[in-house]
């Protein structure tokens, strides 16, 4: 039995999905229903993963758990929030996981590696959450230690970093989907030094799948291209046939505009402005030689995201 929690954000569902294409029995730990599951053929279980109870009730001896479960504190302000849900969180996965003797994918993210400002990142020697600035980073890279510490003894598991996902069933969306949404109503968009670096949803539920099925016992980054801001608003003028008239922005002004702005962030400035450029040589030899080239993930994620908009409008 495959059990994922988290599956009804992106990521989540895209597994689920994935996961009954190769027929597969899919069990869901949920808090609430959404329309990500609606008509799946899955079992659904809602509850709460830090009740023991119903951890034991929904996870058995050779079950292979995918934790995909998490929150992304945007705006760097839900600091308990990120704590609980992050580390707290994955520490009860992986300690029922031990107790049951059951396989862990744990989805954790290459904000929980720190960086040096030039060059490749690499999967660290160590996970250092006291480097680490933002409540997202810092729960994710506490998380992450932990689950490395127990796959060094009783844990049967391993550890995926996903760069930034983009791509097919969105519904809620995604901060990366809303930002496309945005750049296609407007004409005039505004780009700011940096970038990041995108991989397809798809390609992560692929490498989520061989990485689940396979019996090794490591951490693996998977990361597809890199992009700046720029770039990326033109591949999206490509996939969608428009023409955007893109403005430069100073760091500076956008940072002084930001303390106004309570939609962003100084941390979604520091992001992408962070060395965004990630070696995916392990994930290319043990789980995902291929990617899918990055003009059909945009043109295929504008049309999902505009499909399903006119959908809940029309509903």
């Amino acid at each position: 039995m495959f059990i994922v929690t988290g599956a009804t954000g992106h990521i989540g569902n895209t597994v689920v999905r994935h996961l009954l294409a190769h027929h597969l029995e899919v069990s869901v730990l949920i808090r609430k229903m959404d329309d990500a599951l609606k008509d799946l053929p899955i079992d659904i279980h809602i509850g709460d993963v830090f009740d023991d109870a119903f951890l034991d009730a929904h996870i058995s001896s050779n079950d292979i758990v995918i934790h995909a479960a998490g929150y992304i504190d945007l705006l760097n302000k839900d600091r308990l929030l990120s704590f609980r849900t992050n580390y707290l969180g994955t520490k009860k996965i992986v300690d029922m996981c031990i107790e049951k003797k059951a396989r862990l994918v744990y989805i954790s993210s290459v904000d929980a590696i720190s960086k040096s400002k030039k060059g490749i990142v690499s999967e660290p020697k160590k996970i250092n959450p006291k480097v680490m600035k933002y409540n997202y980073a810092i729960s994710k890279a506490l998380a992450t230690e932990y689950v490395l510490e127990h796959m060094s003894n009783d844990l049967n598991g391993i550890i995926l970093y996903p760069s930034a996902v983009i791509g097919i069933n969105d519904f809620k969306p995604s901060a990366a989907g809303k930002e496309i949404l945005s750049v296609l109503k407007h004409r005039y968009v505004f780009a700011l030094r940096g970038g990041y670096n995108f991989i397809d949803v798809r390609d992560v539920a692929e490498a989520i799948y061989q990485a689940a099925i396979s019996n090794k016992r490591d951490h693996i980054i998977l990361s597809g291209y890199d992009k700046t801001i720029k770039e990326l608003y033109h591949s999206i003028e490509r996939a969608s046939n428009t023409h955007k008239i893109i403005i430069p922005l100073p760091t500076l002004l956008v940072r002084i505009a930001v303390i106004f702005t309570p939609k962003y962030s100084q941390m979604m400035i520091s992001t992408i402005q962070e060395n965004y450029h990630y070696d995916n040589e392990k994930m290319r030899t043990f789980l995902l030689p291929n990617l899918i080239p990055f003009e059909k993930t945009m043109a295929d994620t504008i049309k999902w995201l505009t499909e399903h908009q006119q959908t809940k409008k029309s509903s």
